[in-house]
């Protein structure tokens, strides 16, 4: 059996130790915390530019680039740039940050010339559902279509 002081005795030294690593971990923790936020910073960068390579890809059609297999664009070693599913807003997106500014009716041309076939309607609703990325100005009869800021 064993007796409580034994145990007491135990626990205290464990406290003590798990309390020693802790202070060791968290200093060690608190030196890498800059390379850390640096290398989330360069994942969000690196998402945006992936998003923003596939909704161009999109757009302008895999044809154009010779070295894109079927779903991807090798640029270098583990970055590809997937458009199996590149939803219309994304593809709006792309165009959309090449200008200041663009009318609705002059987007959905601009899709078309891409050979994106697309209805008024569905780039109504593509803005409607994406109001955190696009801003839209109405200007007498027409519609104006730019990115948030």
């Amino acid at each position: 059996m064993i007796r409580f002081a034994d145990l007491r005795e135990r626990l205290e030294r464990q406290y003590d130790e798990d309390y020693e690593y802790l202070q060791k971990n968290f200093a060690e923790q608190n030196k890498l915390l800059p390379a850390v936020r640096r290398f989330q910073d360069l994942e969000r960068e690196a998402k945006v530019r992936r998003e923003r390579g596939a909704g161009i890809i999109a757009v302008l059609g895999e044809d154009k680039f010779k070295d894109l297999d079927v779903t991807r664009r090798t640029v270098g070693k583990d970055i590809f740039f997937t458009t199996e599913s590149v939803p219309l807003w994304a593809a709006m997106r792309a165009i959309v940050e090449q200008v200041s500014e663009i009318q609705v009716v002059d987007l959905q041309s601009a899709l078309e010339y891409f050979k994106r076939k697309v209805s008024r309607q569905a780039i109504e609703s593509a803005l409607a559902a994406h109001k955190e990325t696009f801003e839209t100005k109405p200007r007498g009869r027409e519609k104006f279509v730019s990115l948030k800021r």
